[in-house]
């Protein structure tokens, strides 16, 4: 891979900060901790957190503690009590990895749930961004159709005196206000257009949609194309293969631990405490203690076992394929941000030309016609041709912008927003430190 400067090397993390815009920064760090989305995401991590130290607790021994009082009597009237209390503990040996398998296996998708919040992370503010562009891109479209709606209504006034005058039929008249009708109407569409945008954006940013943005902005200059680095870094950079990277990892260590799951199974048991008949009389003399150690193996369980390692099994082989699937588009998304990024350098370059002699052949154009060189709908011609090219110019800047940042996306670029503004997800997400068993 290589970038616009045809070179390769380490992308850098930073990528919001290149379009050198503070409202942006601010709407991303809002979004991070405002968006609803991303808050669910984060909540899931915390229960992968949560379900990994859970998975940890296995490999330790389990402590308990009774109290209790009982009493029974006879017919006769016989009546017996005892009172007690006792502490018991529980260890199961992992002699042959089942429970350390089971804490790699939940420390892996642990690992995968973080990389997972990572990559949300940063499409919510890829998403953000490109919602901004897209809605200072529509805010512009508004001011250019209300600015080619006037126009037609200096046509119209222009071709009422001159039908008043003898120089103009009602022909070109009629067409004139059709003209500026239809302009109108492409005003109506822009504000629509203008109000989806704000909204989508809004909803982005945790806000109710009320489509209250609007902009005071233009469209940034694109900042220069990231290096692309080495096809394999790819592997490394992006949340979303390290997350498949720790799927198949948690799936090799699930499967150790069901082929674990069909051996005997080691634990040792400890008990002890007082009992007497009654509570002031327990004295050192009432202390009873107990130790065991157990063997314990399935003999037969109908298959379940057995077919646990089938199914696990192809859980993993179901990852392996997974991964090698989201490698695939990965790269597929880097060749095909990278090409276009090549093709809307050329087509702004060519639009941008256009315009500008669109823009010299319309002036030329009104001349002529207050001249009565060219009629009202060779006039109206040059004016639609020349809206449409202003036109075209912004969305292919806008697409330049957006797939610049698909381009950091799929290159593995990350992003900084200030300190302040981005606040880390709740909960204790720390991945539990592995145990050590006999």
């Amino acid at each position: 891979f290589a970038g616009e400067s045809g070179t390769a090397g380490a992308v850098e993390d930073g990528w919001l900060a290149t379009f050198a815009d503070p409202i942006l920064d601010a709407l991303v760090a809002e979004a991070l901790s405002a968006n609803r989305d991303l808050a669910a995401t984060s909540a899931r991590l915390d229960q992968a957190a949560a379900f990994a130290r859970q998975a940890g607790a296995d490999l330790k021994p389990q402590v308990g503690y009774a109290l209790g009082a009982t009493g029974a009597g006879t017919a006769d009237g016989g009546t017996s009590k005892a009172v007690g209390a006792g502490l018991t503990v529980s260890w199961e040996l992992d002699v042959w990895g089942r429970l350390s398998s089971a804490q790699a296996a939940a420390q892996e998708e642990f690992a995968s749930t973080a990389a997972d919040f990572e990559f949300a992370r940063q499409s919510l503010a890829a998403s953000v961004a490109k919602a901004y562009f897209l809605l200072i891109q529509a805010v512009q479209q508004e001011l250019i159709a209300e600015a080619f709606a006037e126009l037609q209504t200096r046509n119209v006034a222009l071709v009422t005196l001159r039908e008043s005058v003898g120089r103009a039929s009602a022909f070109d008249v009629a067409l004139a206000r059709s003209a500026e009708a239809t302009a109108k109407d492409q005003v109506r569409l822009a504000n629509s257009g203008r109000e989806r945008a704000a909204r989508s954006l809004e909803l982005l940013l945790g806000r109710y949609p009320k489509a209250e943005m609007i902009p005071e902005a233009t469209l940034p200059a694109p900042p220069p194309a990231p290096p692309a680095g080495l096809p394999s870094e790819l592997m490394e950079r992006r949340p979303d293969l390290v997350a498949a990277t720790r799927r198949v990892a948690a799936a090799f260590n699930q499967v150790e631990s069901a082929k674990a799951a069909r051996l005997p199974r080691l634990a040792i048991t400890a008990g002890g405490g007082v009992s007497s008949g009654e509570f002031r009389s327990l004295s050192a003399s009432d202390v009873f203690w107990n130790l065991g150690a157990n063997l314990l193996g399935p003999i037969y369980d109908g298959g379940r076992l057995k077919e646990q390692v089938v199914i696990e099994t192809a859980r993993q082989q179901e990852a392996l394929a997974i991964f090698g699937q989201t490698a695939l588009r990965a790269f597929q998304q880097v060749e095909e941000t990278l090409a276009e990024e090549t093709r809307l350098i050329d087509r702004l370059a060519l639009v941008t030309t256009a315009d500008a002699e669109q823009g010299e052949a319309l002036r030329l154009s009104d001349l002529r016609f207050e001249a009565g060189v060219i009629d009202q709908v060779d006039l109206l011609a040059v004016q639609a041709q020349a809206l449409n090219t202003r036109l075209a110019v912004l969305a292919i800047q806008t697409q330049r912008l957006t797939n610049r940042i698909d381009l950091h996306l799929a290159l593995g670029g990350g992003f900084e927003v200030p300190p302040q503004a981005d606040a880390p997800p709740a909960g204790d997400q720390n991945p539990p430190a592995p145990v050590k068993t006999p």
